[in-house]
């Protein structure tokens, strides 16, 4: 069973965006960690393989999500602030940056 997923894209210059962060239903929450569990060994994966910055893009009603990156360091930026490489989604909204 799966409780949650993860995903990295490599845009170049030392740069990725981070995409389709899921966690199931039943799995969400503090008390769970799987979230935090994630994002950690990401972020171990990207200061081991070089990675400089993390970009993220979502939607305005993932308010959840909004905190979560937040707490982890993640600053909202505008659009025009993505790198031209950044993979924008017909239903990006919000975007994101983190150092690494």
């Amino acid at each position: 069973m799966c409780a949650g997923t993860i995903g990295l894209l490599d845009i170049g210059n030392h740069q990725t965006a981070l995409r389709k962060m899921f966690v199931k239903a039943s799995h969400r929450g503090r008390e769970h960690g799987v979230a935090q569990r994630l994002f950690d060994t990401l972020l171990a994966w990207c200061q081991s393989q070089g990675v400089m910055d993390i970009y993220l893009g979502t939607t305005a009603r993932f308010l959840a999500a909004h905190r979560f990156y937040e707490k982890n360091g993640f600053d909202e930026i505008a659009r025009e602030a993505l790198p031209a490489r950044f993979p924008v989604m017909a239903v990006d909204t919000w975007f994101y940056w983190r150092k690494v």
